[in-house]
């Protein structure tokens, strides 16, 4: 966060590599979204979350949920002086924002894909559930941003939070009753 602080300040306009070195770490991904892989099945051990593969999967989540990001909020952030992966597209493309913004798609599409062929393989040192949990974190990030910033759009997360809430589902002998009056007969 340091360097972005200093390249609004000074006007610097990083490379598009300076940028995701400095803010794929400072998207504050790690400490949010891995924390809960600790409690969700196999033991974590200190191998496993340094393993290069763990690693990858970490770096592949983390880009794209810093270009998907970058991609609902590059407007706004431009405003504000901030620099982001679309607008330092946009200078190597003429100033074309929509050929950057495809080129940021893209990008996010290469890593997701990598990320894929990850979780998917036969042999590997990060158990199987843990895998399928860093796909979940990806897929949740493309929900989060799929129209707008999520984090910044009430109406998407307050339909999330809705259907969590109040869309109740209940299962007897794998039939789906979808409706309360017919959940409390059970």
């Amino acid at each position: 966060m340091r360097a972005e602080a200093e390249w609004t300040m000074s006007g610097h306009q990083p490379s598009l590599e300076e940028y995701m070195e400095v803010t794929v770490p400072s998207f504050g991904l790690g400490p949010i979204a891995l924390t809960p892989l600790y409690l969700v099945g196999p033991e974590l051990t200190e191998e496993v979350v340094r393993s290069r593969e763990y690693q990858e999967m970490y770096r592949h989540v983390a880009i794209c949920t810093r270009l998907l990001n970058d991609l609902q909020t590059f407007v706004r952030e431009e405003e504000q002086g901030k620099t982001t992966s679309v607008m330092l597209q946009a200078r190597r493309h003429g100033g074309s924002v929509e050929a950057a913004r495809v080129e940021v798609r893209s990008a996010v599409a290469a890593s997701r894909k990598e990320l894929l062929r990850l979780v998917v393989r036969d042999s590997a040192v990060v158990p199987r559930l843990v895998r399928q949990q860093f796909w979940n974190i990806c897929k949740v990030a493309h929900k989060t941003y799929r129209e707008e910033d999520g984090f910044a759009s009430t109406k998407e997360t307050m339909h999330a939070a809705n259907a969590v809430v109040h869309e109740l589902l209940f299962w007897r002998r794998g039939r789906n009753i979808d409706s309360p009056a017919a959940a409390a007969s059970i």
